[in-house]
């Protein structure tokens, strides 16, 4: 690498993580009405407990903490299981550091340039006018405005699902591993896009699909461990904690739910629940996957439509999701519109629409019928699959 391409290397992202931050500080201490006792109170005392020691799994230790910041008994608190693995909550920290109120809003700031970024990385190759006109878009996606209001944890995997389609289109290894290691933040969402994609990788066979293999299984190794700083037993603890989150009354109802498996439950029984919805779901999963492999191979021939795919099939599939959940479907949105016919922009427009139409018209109770978003673009991705999404360096298998 010569001296000015080492100085552009340095330059460029030490001027772009200089914005950043002043970007993220600058919305932390405006005065935004954004609640923090919402979902971000989840992350937020987990990471407080962090900074008192206490493991992360560990709610009787946080239900005593709270306590005693709010000056009650431990019997007069709740806290929810905490649902992620350990590099979530270590990666986030910092925001313990601050108050509550204000880190909900460092952290909207954060949630909001995640999305920035994402879309940025999605729309790579685009005219500018059109990139400038597609954060409006976003941001207007209607699962992308709860999820930002409320401090959902979602904005990590979107920005390494658009992370990993720029990475594999430019042969990017670091970004690559980079990629893969966000995805794991939410697993039940993102892990089935990184296995989709180590089997792209598998399948290359080429120099930069083995490095980028050896860099996804060194930063798996490496946030492996790193989990040990956070709970000593993570594996085991995490699982129960997983658990037990199953087991709350609303999460075994899953009456919020916004699932195609709960969905099916609750027409064929008449009421929603998880436990049967987690066969169905493996099930749909196994069957999404296999008819793409078996009738539509081509899918999995270009970074974009290999993300694409595994999006739609995530969120078709997962038992377990909630209208916030759908921010995700921006990915195969933005995707699918590359190169799309006239006719395409009928079922863009009804797919980008449709959650504010259900959520409008029925209230929470339209919840349950958002995988009819990703449904019509999977359809929309069946009927395009034998043509490029977009133009990709990427080469084909």
């Amino acid at each position: 690498m010569t001296r000015a391409r080492l100085s552009s290397f340095i330059f460029y992202p030490s001027v772009f993580l200089l914005l950043l931050s002043a970007f993220c500080l600058l919305i932390a201490f405006l005065p935004l009405p954004l609640p923090p006792y919402l979902d971000f109170q989840v992350l937020y005392h987990a990471d407080l407990g962090l900074l008192q020691g206490i493991p992360l799994y560990d709610r009787a230790g946080q239900a005593e903490m709270i306590a005693n910041l709010a000056g009650v008994t431990p019997d007069h608190v709740f806290v929810l299981p905490f649902p992620y693995p350990p590099w979530y909550a270590l990666s986030t920290i910092f925001l313990a550091l601050l108050p509550i109120a204000v880190a909900a809003r460092l952290w909207f700031g954060l949630n909001l340039s995640m999305l920035m970024i994402s879309v940025w990385l999605l729309t790579d190759g685009w005219h500018p006018r059109k990139r400038l006109a597609s954060f409006l878009i976003a941001i207007l996606f209607l699962p992308v405005l709860g999820s930002l209001f409320v401090g959902q944890f979602i904005f990590p995997v979107l920005l390494g699902a658009s992370l990993l389609t720029f990475s594999l289109r430019r042969e990017n290894v670091p970004l690559t591993a980079l990629a893969a290691a966000l995805l794991t933040f939410k697993p039940h969402l993102g892990g089935p896009l990184a296995g989709a994609a180590l089997i792209y990788l598998f399948l290359r066979r080429d120099d930069f699909s083995r490095r980028a293999r050896t860099a996804i299984l060194v930063t798996a190794l490496l946030l492996f461990a790193v989990g040990f700083l956070a709970d000593p037993n993570w594996p085991v603890n995490y699982l129960h904690s997983l658990l037990g989150f199953r087991d709350m009354p609303g999460v075994a109802s899953c009456g919020l739910c916004a699932s195609l498996p709960v969905a099916l439950v609750g027409l064929v029984t008449g009421q929603t629940s998880i436990v049967p919805a987690l066969p169905l779901g493996a099930a749909l999963f196994i069957v999404l996957f296999g008819a793409l492999f078996l009738f539509r191979r081509e899918v999995f021939r270009t970074p974009e439509s290999l993300v694409a795919a595994s999006v739609l099939v995530a969120l078709l599939a997962d038992p377990y999701l909630l209208n916030y959940d759908f921010a995700l479907l921006l990915a195969p949105l933005f995707l699918l519109r590359c190169a799309a016919r006239r006719v395409d922009w009928i079922w863009l427009i009804l797919a980008y629409l449709l959650p504010l139409l259900l959520l409008g018209l029925l209230g929470r109770g339209g919840s349950l019928y958002l995988p009819l978003a990703a449904l019509l673009l999977f359809g929309l991705l069946l009927v395009r699959a034998q043509f490029p999404l977009c133009e990709s360096s990427a080469k084909n298998l």
